[in-house]
């Protein structure tokens, strides 16, 4: 579906300067859901940004694979518009201060298929409408989104990337200002949308147990590389969280989450 092949980014071009992300291969298929995790300033962001194409590597490329096309285009080619009729992304920090209503912003998510002075569709309006729903954001839809607290508001901006109806959803700390219950229900939500539609989501994580229950594969980096990736069974490892973190731990697998977990000690005096 897309794939990173040996991108390099650095913010500035001199020799001296470290690169951000170095020489990162990755693949993401099609009806998977993906995490990244690795500790704060190791890339993990600027990787998800040169994904979508909002950053340019400085080398390397990154190949969306168009209507089948097996050796994909490189996605820097590709026009905005149409990019976004293919990957949606929520973002951690991304803000909208003009008062628009929660119904208005989530029906942006429709605008790569509305055309230019056009008016919505009765398919965009009832997409808009099923997500509002499945989001359950209907009792503050008519609400202006500056109203809303940080949580609601991160909500909003998830119904609007859903409303997009992408193959690729791409979630930067998506989860970050809401509730443990509206994140288990969202989490659900895309993941029955992995399953049922085939959708790839790759999502960047702090929580290493959220992303170990509900993702498929891991891939931890540290220093803008790829310390390992694979199936959540097979990377949940103590070595290999413990390299990534520095922190001591113990991994096993809980019978009620269905899931390996990492546990850590607390201070006991």
């Amino acid at each position: 579906m897309i794939e990173a092949k040996n991108i390099t980014f650095a913010y500035q071009t001199l020799p001296l300067v470290t690169p951000v992300v170095k020489d990162v291969s990755l693949k993401f298929e099609a009806g998977k859901f993906y995490s990244i995790l690795g500790p704060n300033g190791c890339g993990k962001t600027t990787l998800l940004d040169l994904m979508i194409g909002h950053l340019k590597p400085t080398s390397g490329k990154v190949l969306l694979n168009l209507n089948g096309v097996s050796h994909g285009t490189d996605i820097l080619s590709i026009d905005r518009r149409e990019t976004a009729k293919y990957i949606s992304l929520v973002a951690q920090n991304y803000s909208i201060n003009f008062p628009f209503t929660v119904k208005e912003v989530v029906m942006m998510g429709r605008h790569p298929y509305i055309g230019r002075f056009s008016n919505p569709s009765k398919d965009d309006i009832e997409i808009v409408n099923r997500v509002i729903e499945q989001t359950e954001i209907r009792n503050f839809a008519n609400r202006k989104i500056t109203d809303l607290s940080g949580g609601e508001r991160q909500r909003c901006l998830f119904a609007r990337a859903l409303s997009q109806d992408t193959p690729l959803l791409f979630l930067d700390e998506a989860f970050s200002n809401m509730d443990i219950n509206h994140t288990i229900r969202l989490l659900n939500l895309v993941k029955k949308e992995v399953k049922e539609r085939n959708r790839t989501v790759v999502s960047v994580f702090h929580d290493i147990n959220i992303a170990a229950i509900w993702s498929d594969e891991l891939i931890f980096m540290q220093n803008g590389e790829i310390v390992c990736s694979g199936k959540t069974d097979d990377v949940m490892d103590e070595n290999i969280i413990e390299r990534v973190f520095h922190v001591k731990l113990r991994v096993e697998y809980n019978p009620y989450s269905n899931s390996k977990l990492a546990y850590f000690k607390g201070y006991n005096g």
